[in-house]
């Protein structure tokens, strides 16, 4: 059934790109409306409307027998508080369409789409008043409207697809067209960081929420450098405690030290980081092999975001 929903939100594409061949859509074009613009928003509203309720049923949503199923409310909602599917951002890539300005460029078509009414997005409020009363809102039948609500279709179509890429080429997953098979728009990515983190699996970027796919090292893969680095942080830190003790008591029984010295205290520091330091270095030097070659075969992998982080 994946196909169903992405057949139908081709043929929608298919008429728009056919429109950007008589209308030059750019930035001053969006508030272009007609008849056929409305027609094909509420098309594709509709189609919000069916998979918003198939992602619902299908990722945990019930609704209490004889009560009604609301696609924003309730399906859309339940996708917010899972995914913030509202915050994702998707971009306008196709060479058909000449828009300048990043606001017009860069789509986040699904914000606000789970409340109702004037407090919902812009395209669902044109989609109402356009299916209820087309004769006095027709002018809300618009390019920019109808674009927004294309994008919201094509995030849902992405979520109800679920796919994930394992692995990829690099830590810019660059191997993937991330269209994914629109001709209309790409989604956003973020990318893995540099080399590995010595924390954790998988760090997350500032604008980690927005993205529709993350890269992130293979589990297996990353787990071996964050072992790796756990192994020498641990070999550095007993050195470092080992090393500071004997040190310290050397140079208590020698006199080189004081208990009672009012800088007694600095002076163990002092010796506690140049040990940390001597440590770093031969530990370095023992485990730094393995290291590099646990780093050269890192594997990387693309992820539906579903805030797994």
């Amino acid at each position: 059934m994946t196909q169903l929903f992405w057949n139908a939100y081709k043929r929608i594409e298919k008429e728009f790109l056919a429109l950007a061949e008589v209308v030059h859509i750019d930035d001053d074009q969006l508030k272009v409306y007609s008849s056929k613009i409305s027609d094909l928003l509420v098309r594709t509203a509709i189609e919000c409307e069916a998979l918003s309720k198939e992602l619902y049923h299908a990722n945990g949503g019930t609704k209490p027998s004889g009560k009604d199923l609301y696609f924003d409310t309730d399906c859309l909602g339940l996708l917010h508080d899972k995914w913030k599917i509202d915050q994702k951002k998707i971009f306008v890539t196709s060479p058909f369409l000449y828009l300048e300005k990043e606001e017009d460029r860069v789509l986040t078509p699904l914000h606000k789409s789970f409340k109702r009414g004037t407090s919902s997005s812009k395209w669902q409020i044109a989609y109402q008043a356009v299916k209820h009363d087309r004769a006095n809102n027709l002018k809300k039948g618009t390019i920019d409207n109808l674009l927004q609500a294309m994008g919201a279709l094509y995030i849902l179509n992405i979520y109800y697809r679920d796919a994930n890429y394992t692995p990829v080429a690099d830590k810019d997953a660059s191997n993937i067209d991330w269209s994914l098979g629109s001709e209309l728009f790409a989604v956003k990515v973020c990318a893995e960081h540099d080399g590995a983190s010595a924390h954790a699996i998988y760090e997350k970027k500032a604008d980690y929420d927005e993205c529709i796919y993350f890269v992130k090292h293979t589990d297996k893969t990353g787990k071996a450098v964050l072992d790796l680095f756990s192994k020498f942080q641990k070999q550095v830190n007993d050195e470092v405690v080992n090393g500071t003790q004997q040190s310290v008591e050397a140079k208590l029984k020698s006199g080189e030290l004081n208990v009672a010295s009012p800088v007694f205290q600095d002076e163990v520091k002092a010796i506690a980081e140049e040990q940390q330091k001597n440590a770093f270095q031969r530990v370095g030097r023992q485990q730094g092999r393995e290291i590099a070659n646990a780093l050269q075969g890192l594997k990387f992998e693309a992820l539906l975001n579903k805030q797994q982080y």
